[in-house]
């Protein structure tokens, strides 16, 4: 953050959603920035639109939390409307090339792998350097694209670079004279190497894509820069709206009341997180049509440590459905708390929501988060009755003799996707992410610009529930 803001009177008729699209800065960022304003903004109120830029890096969930949206800068920033902090963002022209050139920067680890190939003795069955496995099975994933995107008469070169895990290799590709004229950059996957090409893409116009990076963090003070995995805050948002929609909006309008519980281990990343979360119920709630009150959801919150499930329980009605949120990535907090709500299931209506980490907790068991209702928000869907997921499994299968990993999913996704954006919107697309409707085997992608003078967030995010021993599709965020 640079400490500056663009002031902006609102006039007749303005929206948050009106504002976002006019400054290409998310809802959410708006909202951090004017924590006097709850509900609805009115006409001729002034409000601060924040100019992004600087970066620094962390690894917590506080850290990360605090590096997406920093509210306490925020808060902090001077009020000043000096001129030079004004950004006009200008839409690029569309501008198509006959034959696009994309960079593959992966962690491929060839030498190492080469060398274990060679010392494998005959009868010996096949080994893969185990930190390249997540950039092979992109890569593999990206390569079935390109073949895909080659039969539909797309001309595409691509390039990979064997990144490693070394930044020392990043520094060598960047004196590739051929690397300037590429279209796209997808990769590098580690964030320490993406940091040491940023600049250069920065200076060359080229668009860089981080797979799996869920900071904002890296996305500030540079345009030309997208990420597909959504931030935490985002799942955050999209649990709070599904929340109000589903029970707490549907709870006035029946008989039946919900009780909403947000569970925190005295962590503080995840009283960040619960805060963000009864902000946004707020917002999504607004303004009563027939008062005129800003509506304000009883959401009650639980601290964990504190007396553990004696408080839980004290927080637990009997009478009506309670749902409970649990903003927690500790696996050991989650396994302890759920496992102890499945003793008390049988007693009342329980709902739970989580991150979408919990999918990998091992020792979560099925049946106690069938019993709990367990949905979880996550941007990691894939429709196996899908016809395009079938035909990609057999084509990969096929080429491979393996069946597909979630990263080959990731690779073929993210190659399809660019390519298209390239030829529908030219080599400077950036601009165009937010109104790009290309299918891919995930589903639509939802980007928003977070800020002014920053990069693009993928916030495509499902709600999936636990339901017959599978993760069922609940919900997905809708264009807002």
């Amino acid at each position: 953050l640079d400490g500056k803001y663009i002031f902006h009177t609102v006039q007749p008729g303005e929206t948050y959603y009106s504002l976002s699209r006019k400054y290409e800065i998310s809802i959410e960022t708006i909202d951090l920035a004017n924590p006097g304003i709850v509900g609805t903004i009115r006409a001729g109120s002034t409000i601060r639109i924040p100019v992004l830029r600087k970066a620094t890096s962390n690894s917590s969930l506080l850290q990360e939390v605090l590096e997406s949206v920093d509210t306490a800068q925020l808060s902090q920033i001077p009020d000043t409307s000096s001129a030079d902090s004004v950004l006009i963002a200008i839409r690029d022209s569309i501008v198509l090339k006959d034959t696009y050139r994309i960079a593959l920067m992966l962690p491929l680890y060839l030498d190492k792998n080469d060398i274990m190939r060679k010392k494998r003795a005959k009868d010996d069955p096949p080994k893969v350097y185990p930190k390249s496995i997540i950039g092979l099975e992109f890569y593999q994933g990206a390569m079935l694209a390109l073949d895909s995107l080659g039969r539909q008469g797309h001309k595409v070169v691509a390039t990979i670079y064997d990144t490693e895990k070394d930044t020392s290799k990043i520094k060598e590709f960047m004196k590739d004279p051929n690397l300037p004229h590429t279209d796209l950059i997808i990769g590098p996957l580690y964030r320490s190497n993406l940091m040491m090409i940023r600049q250069y893409a920065i200076e060359n116009k080229i668009h860089m894509v981080s797979p799996f990076i869920a900071t904002n963090r890296i996305l500030i003070g540079n345009e030309y820069i997208s990420k597909v995995k959504p931030a935490v805050q985002s799942t955050v948002e999209e649990i709070a709206r599904y929340v109000t929609a589903e029970f707490i909006e549907d709870s006035s309008m029946s008989l039946e009341t919900k009780n909403v519980i947000l569970v925190h281990n005295s962590d503080a990343g995840e009283k960040i997180l619960c805060e963000l979360f009864k902000q946004k119920t707020v917002k999504f709630l607004g303004v009563s049509d027939s008062t005129g009150i800003i509506a304000q959801p009883k959401i009650k919150v639980v601290d964990y440590l504190n007396r553990e499930m004696q408080a839980v329980e004290e927080a637990l009605s009997v009478a009506d459905s309670n749902i409970l949120v649990i903003l927690s990535r500790d696996q050991i907090f989650v396994s302890k708390i759920i496992a102890n709500l499945h003793r008390k299931y049988e007693d009342y209506s329980i709902v739970v929501f989580g991150l979408p980490v919990w999918q990998h907790f091992r020792n979560l068991e099925a049946k106690v988060l069938l019993d709990l209702q367990v949905h979880i928000a996550s941007a990691e869907y894939i429709d196996y009755h899908c016809p395009a997921v079938k035909m990609f499994i057999s084509s990969f299968y096929k080429k491979y003799k393996v069946n597909p990993s979630k990263y080959a999913f990731e690779g073929f996704d993210a190659v399809y996707f660019y390519i298209q954006m390239l030829k529908e919107y030219g080599y400077r697309f950036s601009s165009y992410l937010p109104e790009a409707k290309i299918r891919s085997l995930k589903d639509t992608s939802h980007y928003e610009k977070i800020g002014v003078g920053s990069g693009y967030e993928n916030k495509r995010i499902f709600i999936l529930k636990y339901e017959d021993y599978d993760l069922v599709l609940k919900s997905a965020t809708a264009a807002y």
